[in-house]
């Protein structure tokens, strides 16, 4: 029998969260999120120190490396505003940590979600977008830091906001978004004490297919069209609000 000698977790447990890493950081890589929405029910069900501090340090290095990669499609104006309302999001975000239940937050969180995906997929029937200016974008960054922190699933939002732009031009600005969001939501995390050398150690072992997945992404990432993007977020935004919904009731 193999001792559990990483972090707390035996061998195929470490091969299994950097398989589960790798998958989410070329998704990510690609449409600039996915890896926390997808990985992190999981990661959880594995170690709950996972979530959402260890897997939220982890994915400042992937997003720094999409943002850097892709730092000419950048929509600066749109960041800025979607940044502006982060801010208030990651501190009510820690805020609620201290003074609710993670699932009474997790079970907001999940229908918020679920409820976003359902808008976004009526006003596509009826041939209309979300727009994007300064109101849906700073109101998106503030759920997204909000839930980020809460859950470590900081993405639909902003995702939902931009989910009818150019491939490129979202995942160069949600990677941008996320860069400097989650370092504020880790230094919101550090300061309230979630971040520990358990957690650390837990984002070490994820490491390898966090940046493996970047590495795949850049290979991949320029061939997914314009047409595919929108169906793509919207069904990858109702499968994480799905996810954390079951697993918040198991």
């Amino acid at each position: 029998m193999i001792a559990a000698d990483i972090a707390g977790l035996s061998l195929p447990m470490v091969a299994l969260c950097v398989v589960l890493a790798l998958i989410g950081s070329t998704i990510q890589g690609t449409l600039g999120f996915g890896l926390g929405m997808l990985t992190s029910p999981i990661f959880a069900m594995i170690d709950p120190s996972f979530v959402p501090a260890a897997l939220m340090v982890a994915v400042l290095p992937l997003t720094v490396g999409v943002a850097a990669r892709d730092r000419a499609h950048i929509d600066s104006t749109g960041f800025k505003w979607a940044l502006l309302g982060r801010f208030p999001g990651v501190f009510i975000g820690v805020v609620s940590l201290r003074a609710m239940s993670h699932d009474t937050l997790a079970y907001a969180v999940s229908s918020a979600v679920l409820f976003a995906v359902l808008v976004s997929m009526i006003t596509a029937r009826r041939g209309q977008v979300i727009p994007t200016n300064s109101s849906t974008l700073t109101g998106a960054g503030f759920a997204s830091g909000f839930m980020g922190t809460v859950t470590g699933i900081g993405g639909p939002p902003i995702a939902l906001v931009y989910s009818s732009g150019e491939p490129v031009t979202v995942r160069a600005t949600i990677s941008a978004f996320f860069t400097i969001g989650a370092a504020i939501s880790v230094a919101g995390l550090v300061l309230s004490g979630a971040v520990g050398r358990h957690e650390l150690a837990l984002t070490a072992v994820i490491l390898p297919g966090v940046f493996g997945g970047l590495a795949v992404s850049s290979r991949i990432g320029h061939l997914l069209p314009a047409q595919v993007m929108r169906p793509l977020i919207l069904t990858l935004c109702a499968f994480s609000g799905s996810l954390l919904l079951l697993r918040t009731a198991l």
